[in-house]
């Protein structure tokens, strides 16, 4: 069960070319879901324990400063935390309290900048894309966590009525990062740098 508040504002600018969006949010969690490994079966089930505290606000910005050029910046901070949480593990009771909100990073943050034009009925657009992750962690005691990191991706193509060829290429930068992680320790890296080609036809 969670109680929500939220307050914001949605604002248009210079005839539409500028967009802010604003929102605060807090949200209190009771019998929270949390997941909980079991030894030695080495299985996790999902318990409904404790309580969680999350408060935080979003920033959205929409630009077209000149036809045809759109830039985009969003930005997140999410101060998650546990206010009671006590598991059961290996016959004793671990008290929880204070530890971090799993898989919600600290800060997000995107910041996109795509250009189209236009020549006869073709259309080419190039975009590209940075996408920051603040802090995050992995299992209920707080012990894997996963430092900031930024990824670089990009696309080019074109569209031609119904049909659309883009070239893309995601971690540009080829980071190194923790995607996903079980309790017991193994983890999931994201995807290295890789590249590909995507074809679309809508009828």
């Amino acid at each position: 069960f969670s109680s929500n508040i939220e307050v914001g504002s949605k604002n248009v600018f210079l005839q539409n070319r500028l967009q802010m969006n604003l929102s605060l949010f807090y949200v209190k969690v009771v019998d929270a879901q949390v997941p909980t490994l079991v030894l030695p079966d080495a299985v996790t089930i999902t318990k409904n324990a404790g309580e969680l505290t999350s408060m935080g606000v979003d920033l959205q910005v929409s630009a077209t400063p000149v036809k045809d050029l759109q830039i985009e910046y969003s930005f997140g901070v999410n101060d998650a935390e546990f206010t009671k949480l006590k598991l059961a593990q290996n016959g004793d009771e671990v008290d929880l309290k204070g530890k971090r909100q799993i898989f919600t990073p600290s800060t997000t943050s995107m910041t996109a900048v795509q250009y189209g034009y236009q020549i006869g009925k073709v259309r080419l657009v190039a975009r590209g894309e940075w996408m920051f992750l603040g802090k995050q962690y992995f299992d209920l005691a707080n012990t894997i966590e996963q430092s900031s990191y930024s990824l670089f991706n990009t696309r080019i193509g074109f569209q031609i009525e119904k049909f659309e060829v883009m070239f893309w290429g995601r971690n540009l930068g080829d980071e190194e990062y923790i995607a996903y992680a079980y309790d017991f320790g193994a983890t999931h890296l994201g995807n290295p740098r890789n590249y590909g080609v995507t074809l679309r036809a809508s009828f």
